[in-house]
């Protein structure tokens, strides 16, 4: 029974050290709170929070606009696009 005990103290510890990695890369990409929103459905989540360290932003032009458009770093492709 110890070495249960012992695997779970692991497996959590390994679970928060990730949790906090993920965390601080999300905080290094510096959006704001309300930029997080991927989906767009009004409000962000904690799970659109550690999804940032994953999403790039890049300036681009539609329609004549000057757009932000975000991007997964995985493939490229859009997740959002915001225009003025």
């Amino acid at each position: 029974m110890k070495w249960i005990r012992a695997f779970s103290i692991a497996s959590s510890a390994v679970a928060l050290g990730y949790l906090i990695l993920v965390s601080i890369a999300s905080l290094k990409q510096g959006y704001a709170w309300a930029e997080m929103d991927w989906d767009q459905k009004g409000h962000t989540t904690f799970a659109d929070f550690l999804a940032a360290s994953d999403i790039g932003m890049r300036e681009t032009d539609i329609d004549g606009m000057h757009c932000t458009e975000f991007f997964a770093y995985k493939d490229g492709l859009a997740i959002k696009t915001v225009c003025p």
